[in-house]
């Protein structure tokens, strides 16, 4: 997905030259592995990595329910590839995001990289009008709890 990823970048840029990509490999996979065109910065991990997912303007994640609720919940553009035999990731992550009406699916399979340049492009240019993600978790667990007391 990275390697698909980089390869779509060069094709927004084209269109959109003031585009930076920051790219976060995570723990398995070296930086080094990866060759980036030029515009792209490359980390193997960032501390507060829901602050950078609030600070973009766009995201493109695997499709993990803690990334892709920390950008719905911050109201942030973006794409999500579920893994393709990945149950809590194509049901119950999409179900929720659909609910939020919260990112836009993609399948890792028949994306190639203009696929993915498009999506980016018109992502971008849409406005977001996600459903805001309550905060009062806490609370309503407190409510519950001092009811049973």
């Amino acid at each position: 997905m990275i390697r698909r990823i980089l390869e779509a970048y060069p094709h927004v840029r084209a269109r959109l030259p003031e585009l930076r990509m920051i790219l976060v490999a995570g723990p398995r996979i070296d930086p080094a592995s990866l060759r980036p065109p030029s515009g792209v910065e490359l980390h193997a991990f960032v501390p507060d990595l829901d602050r950078h997912l609030a600070a973009c303007d766009l995201a493109l994640v695997q499709g993990g329910l803690t990334s892709c609720m920390e950008l719905t919940a911050a109201g942030t553009p973006f794409l999500y590839f579920p893994l393709r035999n990945h149950f809590e990731q194509n049901f119950h992550v999409a179900h929720r995001l659909d609910r939020y009406g919260a990112g836009r699916r993609m399948e890792f399979a028949t994306s190639a990289p203009e696929t993915i340049a498009t999506a980016m492009i018109d992502t971008l240019a849409a406005p977001t009008r996600f459903k805001p993600v309550g905060a009062d978790g806490a609370a309503r667990a407190a409510r519950m709890l001092a009811e049973l007391l």
